[in-house]
């Protein structure tokens, strides 16, 4: 019987709610034990998922020698200490994303990771579905011919409650951070590295972004267009095109069931994917076969696409002079 894989959850918000539903449908994994400042909320968070252990501080968590792995489900401008806690420890991360709020942070979590060989890898999900990884082969197996263009969209339209996380820069709010990650982190996967990033960024009167315009090239020669935003409503959808066809991704693309594939010379096939659970799962599952094997990083969310993205994001920011203060 093979072991059971403890996680440790540090955070109980709404994030976690969903991650640990996707843990304990998940055979060989289970919610172990919960970590929260507040103590009342983290004692519900446990129970919800019948987790036999439960603290009111980080340290009590990373110091459980039941844990296997930990799972950070905090907003992003707490992620730089609480990863660097974890992984001082030598105790494996799965650190929701952005990773950190900046390159440098990015940077020195993963050399950190990489010198005490633990494992770390960036909780983006979308990279770790089946719908991903066939949409890879198709393009590798050259079936769009050579890609031209790819276009993503993640926007929606939040209340405009500037004390709220989304808003407030002290939080690491903008939709670039919030969102902007999915739309980067799709063309990374697919695309690279991009030689040329330009953008037009909306601010709100808060001083962060709520509208992201960004146009990549690579060295190819094929561009993307990505949409984010936490101010507006739009298809939450993507494309790609190449010189034989396109796919068309249904919204929400970020955790889609559902693409077509549409050639040039009038054949389209559809394929349909869902998820057995939430969609959460195929994370928790790699996460497992990452640890199972002894991996330090997982080739679906590798370190490079992380901090290829986290660069990307400090250079779009940048551009539109958004500056994040960093305790």
């Amino acid at each position: 019987m093979e072991k059971q894989i403890k996680w440790g959850i540090l955070g109980a918000g709404r994030i976690a709610n969903d991650f640990c539903t996707a843990v304990n449908f998940t055979d060989g994994s289970v919610v172990y034990a919960v970590a929260s400042r507040n103590e009342e909320m983290g004692k519900a968070f446990a129970n919800k998922f019948n987790a036999p252990v439960y603290y009111n501080n980080y340290l009590s968590l990373v110091n459980d020698a039941n844990v296997d792995v930990i799972y950070i489900a905090t907003p992003h401008p707490f992620h730089y200490e609480q990863a660097k806690l974890c992984l001082q420890h030598k105790k494996p991360v799965l650190c929701e994303k952005p990773m950190a709020m900046n390159y440098q942070q990015t940077s020195e979590l993963i050399e950190l990771a990489t010198t005490n060989k633990v494992f770390l890898m960036e909780a983006m999900w979308t990279s770790c579905m089946p719908f991903m990884n066939l949409i890879k082969e198709t393009i590798h197996a050259g079936i769009l011919g050579d890609i031209q263009y790819l276009h993503a969209s993640l926007c929606f339209a939040a209340p405009h409650n500037y004390e709220d996380r989304l808003y407030n820069k002290a939080l690491g709010g903008g939709s670039v951070l919030d969102v902007g990650v999915y739309v980067l982190s799709f063309a990374t996967k697919l695309l690279g590295e991009p030689s040329t990033i330009k953008s037009l960024l909306s601010l709100a009167s808060t001083g962060v972004d709520a509208t992201a315009n960004m146009i990549l090239q690579y060295p190819n020669g094929a561009t993307a267009h990505l949409l984010s935003s936490i101010a507006i409503n739009t298809p939450m959808e993507a494309s790609i095109v190449g010189t034989k066809g396109k796919i068309y991704i249904k919204e929400p693309f970020f955790k889609a069931t559902e693409f077509i594939i549409s050639l040039n010379d009038g054949e389209t096939k559809t394929y349909s994917i869902p998820h057995l659970c939430n969609g959460f799962e195929h994370e928790v599952k790699e996460v497992m076969r990452c640890l199972k094997h002894g991996l330090l990083q997982s080739d679906k969310v590798p370190h490079s696409q992380t901090l290829t993205v986290s660069r990307l994001m400090d250079d779009i920011l940048q551009q539109a002079g958004v500056v994040y203060t960093i305790e």
